[in-house]
């Protein structure tokens, strides 16, 4: 076991779940003890892959193990797991949010906003959320507990704990709305109209939300909050909600303390009771989509799938729903960015308008390992490690640990401390003041208590991260019992994996090809022959019944184990590890791919950018994918978007695109990495989104037959062009922060990316001109319509 791996399992099975006895878990929940465990049997897959197994199989990655005082104080940490997920600024005296300047000096102590620890999974729990981590826990290591029942015990509280990351961690990161963002749309506009136990009915109709399974509409008893067992609980999964500082008079006096203070009818509005943070499920918990819910606004937790993203949700909107509808940040977010996406580099900007997909955290124990040169943030030693690429340009090299953490600080864990002072100040052209600084890490760490809060749990985070896996349609259910395997044509699906292994697999899949036959598809048809993309489950149905009855196929794929049963050679092996991950995880110079480019040009990761620490040398090294035309700024009128001679290299790292896993595909359309490929479907109510597995298929569907077209308009057929435009004439200022007295005025049906695509900064040219949002991706598209229609079926059993 090397130096990182035996840190690691000491840092992992050195955090035990405390014990809290019930008075103290009384004061937090009041239902204490009514939710008993179930055993419910998963339709998705969950994986028993645990830090042991990563460390003995050599796949941990990274040389980041926690900040020096985190490394010092592990022991603290660990006994202030649960009262340090969430936590809150106390203003020195003479100030507060209201009053501090953006990258103003640090005025304020953080405090964490304490969280009680379930008890072990053996006894009734608090909420139905808790019990609902038993039964995933307890699904998961039952070999490893036949052979050593204390590694399993200990692997399990392992993922508990990070699952509770994942689901109520949010590090103080309220701040970013509530002071950050204010000062963009205004105090007076951050606030959530959904908050209102009246929206419940219809929470994701409206919006995509999804209820919490443990709440109940509330009523004037609740002050019109959703009624929870979890305090914290703000009735919708990936929001948290904290009691906001007492509203005092100019005296001093306290005039609403949201503690015991009766309703008022503008306190939602004025956030006056709650402040809202939001955990990673946010953006990444939905519908489970082998068992979707009867009733979409009232789900439970069987219903429910962490991992997957969640595809049919406005994220973004979620935050600035008081603001007008003519504002920049409602035709950003609401008319710039398609349902299911968000564009991860708005606050802490590149200036290119390229909203992404929310990750599907599947299998990610298989993906590929590369080895980089990386350099420690604190001691500045550059050695080489392994890494998995995460972000969709594999910007973020430097595994899991550092690569995870940022997410949090991106989402506003240590805006004012450690984020915004690095930002450029708006209306600022010329020196320091124009450019991003880069995120130092240490400097965090030392002046942000909240990242040593979050980075003592990350490896916890990863761990249960690791055992998510696909949902097959296979093993799904619909609604109206209808199974999965009723949405698939079996008989077309050997053909179909024939085209896949000649067409897609060089990219599609992590037993990588070698690069001498990547263009010879009758050498690459050879190279997959006998290799299983899918599961073990369903191999069978990969292969025609004269293939998988030929002596030589049996002799040179399969395998027998101990009861004679024949298995694929890469189950026998490997187990679960042989699970194809169906990417290579290579980055592709983005004129390759051909989709819009603007996501692939981020650049935060560059040397000298805010990212900077988040990203390997060897990714910063990467080669130039080319250059960028200079086109003059498209909002200049008269000669806005005029091609001037020049081009600007694309160098320091960006410029590229992952392949991405093809997982789950029949359940995540619409596709490309904005979701552009396809339409959503809706009930025959026309509101709300159709989740059901009909549902999936047919928008899968839809976005495999829109794939499968040329991009090219003089084509027939083709691609119908897609460009988000505003919706109404407004008035934008070129400041981002939207302040200032200069005001354009902007045309309905303006381009979006014609606004936000460039550098307020630097705002003669373009920084991406690329406002075509669905092109790109032309392979495949001259197949046969027989081999189209075989690679569609067998795609669906991925």
């Amino acid at each position: 076991m090397g130096t990182r791996g035996a840190a690691l399992l000491g840092l992992m099975v050195a955090l035990p779940l405390q014990a809290y006895d019930a008075k103290d878990a009384e004061a937090f929940f009041p239902k204490w003890g009514e939710y008993p465990v179930p055993d419910t049997p998963y339709r998705s897959e969950n994986r028993s892959v645990s830090v042991f197994d990563l460390i003995e199989r050599n796949l941990t990655t990274g040389i980041w193990e926690g900040s020096p005082k985190v490394q010092a104080e592990r022991e603290r940490y660990a006994a202030e797991f649960y009262a340090t997920l969430a936590s809150r600024k106390v203003w020195h005296e003479g100030h507060g949010q209201a009053t501090h300047p953006f990258q103003g000096p640090i005025v304020w102590d953080i405090v964490p906003i304490p969280q009680a620890a379930p008890p072990p999974c053996d006894q009734p729990q608090p909420t139905g959320y808790d019990a609902d981590s038993c039964r995933y826990v307890n699904s998961l290591f039952k070999d490893l507990e036949k052979r050593d029942p204390e590694a399993a015990r200990k692997a399990r509280e392992i993922v508990r704990r990070g699952r509770d990351v994942w689901f109520k961690g949010t590090f103080g990161n309220q701040d970013e709305e509530y002071l950050h963002l204010a000062r963009t749309v205004g105090r007076e506009n951050v606030w959530y109209p959904w908050l209102d136990t009246r929206t419940r009915p219809y929470r994701f109709t409206k919006w995509g939300m999804i209820n919490d399974p443990d709440c109940e509409q509330g009523d004037a008893s609740t002050n019109w909050y959703d009624k929870c067992p979890d305090p914290h609980s703000s009735g919708v999964l990936g929001y948290r909600k904290y009691y906001a500082d007492p509203l005092k008079n100019e005296k001093g006096e306290i005039v609403f303390d949201p503690a015991t203070s009766p309703y008022r009818e503008d306190e939602l509005r004025k956030n006056l009771r709650y402040v809202l943070g939001g955990p990673c499920v946010q953006c990444h918990v939905a519908f489970d989509p082998t068992n979707p819910p009867k009733n979409p606004n009232e789900p439970e937790w069987e219903n429910i799938h962490a991992l997957i993203g969640n595809q049919y949700t406005m994220q973004p909107m979620q935050y600035v729903m008081g603001t007008p509808e003519d504002s920049l940040a409602r035709q950003v977010l609401g008319r710039g960015h398609r349902v299911g996406t968000i564009d991860t580099s708005l606050v802490a900007s590149d200036f290119q308008h390229n909203p992404g997909t929310q990750n599907n955290v599947m299998d990610f124990f298989n993906k590929r390992l590369f080895e980089e040169d990386m350099k420690h943030p604190v001691t500045g030693e550059i050695r080489k490690a392994r890494t998995r690429a995460v972000l969709k340009g594999g910007e973020d090299s430097v595994g899991e640990h550092l690569a995870l953490i940022r997410v949090y600080v991106n989402i506003g864990m240590c805006t004012e401390e450690c984020w915004t002072p690095n930002f450029p100040v708006p209306g600022s052209f010329f020196g320091e003041k124009a450019r991003q600084k880069p995120f130092r890490i240490a400097q965090c760490a030392k002046d942000c208590e909240a990242w040593n809060h979050a980075d003592a749990k990350m490896p916890d985070l990863a761990a249960f991260l690791m055992t998510g896996g696909p949902t097959y349609l296979l093993k799904a259910v619909d609604v109206d019992g209808t199974p999965g395997s009723a949405f698939v044509d079996l008989s077309k699906v050997p053909q179909g994996r024939k085209v896949f292994a000649r067409e897609c697999a060089q990219c599609h899949s992590s037993k990588v090809a070698p690069d001498n036959i990547r263009a010879d598809k009758e050498a690459l048809a050879r190279f997959y022959e006998g290799h299983v993309f899918g599961s073990e489950q369903f191999w069978e149905l990969e292969f025609s019944e004269e293939e998988r009855n030929s002596e030589a196929f049996k002799a040179k794929y399969l395998v027998a184990d101990a009861s004679g049963k024949l298995r694929p050679r890469q189950f026998a092996k490997d187990g679960v590890f042989g699970q194809d991950w169906l990417s290579n995880d290579e980055p592709v110079p983005f004129h390759i791919i051909g989709t819009n480019r603007c996501r692939a040009l981020h650049d935060n990761h560059n040397e000298g950018h805010i990212w900077e620490e988040f990203s390997s040398e060897t990714y910063k090294q990467r080669p130039s994918p080319g250059a960028e035309p200079n086109v003059i700024n498209r909002m200049v009128p008269l000669i806005g978007g005029t091609r001037v001679p020049g081009e600007r290299v694309i160098e320091g790292g960006p410029g590229y695109l992952r392949n991405f896993s093809l997982l789950s595909v029949w359940a995540t359309a619409p596709f490309l990495h904005n979701n552009a490929i396809g339409e959503l479907t809706y009930l025959d109510d026309g509101e709300t989104i159709d989740y059901t597995v009909a549902g999936r298929i047919k928008q899968f569907e839809m976005a495999y037959a829109e794939l499968m077209l040329s991009d090219n308009p003089a084509d027939t057929p083709h691609r119908p062009q897609k460009i988000s435009v505003t919706d109404r004439d407004i008035k934008l200022a070129p400041r981002e922060d939207q302040q200032g007295f200069i005001k354009l005025p902007v045309a309905a049906g303006t381009p979006i990316a014609n606004f936000t695509s460039s550098d307020p900064h630097k705002p003669l040219f373009m920084k991406c001109d690329d406002a075509v949002e669905n092109k790109g991706h032309q392979f495949g598209i001259s197949l046969s319509d027989e081999d189209k229609l075989a690679l569609r079926e067998f795609l669906k059993i991925l």
